[in-house]
């Protein structure tokens, strides 16, 4: 029998060191960029330059007054819930569905999981053809079986554009939730399920008995990525509705690159990033705790 292996110093010292460059790589690109923003929400800094007046909790008190960041919170929460929300039941949904034996199961995965392959910028501007008010296919499918009598405003109405845009994101990430339950679904041994029958559970019950515990935490550990990349999620809103129409879906980071670029209040969007910092801080606490609640359950 071999003997275990024992720690030398030279061991400890070499793990160090092979850390440093992923250390100095964290530190470069999360540390340093977070520390900036935190000096620069304290002052009065212009665009183009690196540091300002300082000017204490001031652009704090203008952000907590302005109807404007309000607006793009409720604006945030409902694109970040609703998004999300969808994103889950669907992604569960087809992850179930994908999970059973099927013919040309392999094809149906392909086609569920390739919007997720699909570059951003190309599934914009799909779906901005598609959703035009004049040239659309959404809209001449829908006049064509009498559903409308004329165009849907989709991303051009300030009642449409969040629902249109939640509706373009969850088809674009709703195959990542697919990805995470369908591994953890093939995992879960069929012992179970058989042991399951044989005692004459139903399926709702070998759902809820066998099928629910296993994939909560790879659930709830999804929700909080979706959850957290949904809140600071800029490019595909900015594309689609450049935070329009009438700031319908103007949400935080839309309100951040505003008061940045726009009217070059850098201090002001330092602010903005901080608070929405805190917000994330705040879910991911939450999820924690939830997730600590789901393990026990087991």
């Amino acid at each position: 029998m071999a003997e275990p292996h024992t720690v030398q110093p030279g061991d400890r010292l070499f793990a160090y060191v092979a850390l440093l460059p992923s250390v100095a790589l964290v530190l470069m690109l999360i540390a340093v960029p977070t520390i900036a923003v935190f000096a620069l929400s304290f002052q009065d800094v212009p665009l183009g330059r690196y540091s300002g007046d300082f000017v204490g909790l001031a652009n704090f008190r203008a952000m907590l007054d302005n109807p404007d960041f309000y607006a793009a919170l409720v604006n945030t929460f409902i694109w970040v819930f609703g998004n999300v929300g969808l994103e889950m039941l669907l992604g569960l949904g087809l992850a179930l569905l994908l999970h059973q034996t099927f013919r040309f199961r392999w094809l149906a995965r392909s086609i569920v999981l390739a919007p997720y392959l699909l570059p951003t910028v190309v599934a914009v501007l799909v779906w901005r053809y598609m959703f035009d008010d004049i040239v659309g296919i959404m809209n001449h499918a829908l006049m064509a079986i009498g559903l409308t009598e004329r165009p849907v405003q989709w991303l051009t109405s300030p009642r449409m554009a969040m629902f249109s845009v939640i509706v373009i994101s969850t088809w674009k990430f709703a195959p990542f939730v697919v990805i995470a339950i369908l591994g953890i679904l093939q995992s879960i041994p069929t012992e179970q399920y058989d042991a399951a029958k044989l005692d004459g559970a139903g399926a709702f019950q070998r759902f809820t008995r066998i099928t629910i515990p296993y994939i909560l935490p790879v659930f709830l550990l999804t929700a909080l990525l979706r959850t957290i990349w949904s809140f600071h999620k800029f490019d595909l809103i900015y594309l689609l509705t450049g935070g329009g129409p009438i700031n319908a879906t103007t949400t935080l980071p839309i309100l951040v690159y505003m008061k940045g670029f726009h009217d070059f209040d850098v201090g002001g969007a330092a602010a903005v990033a901080l608070l929405m910092l805190a917000m994330i801080l705040a879910f991911l606490g939450f999820y924690l705790l939830l997730l600590r609640w789901s393990e026990r359950r087991q």
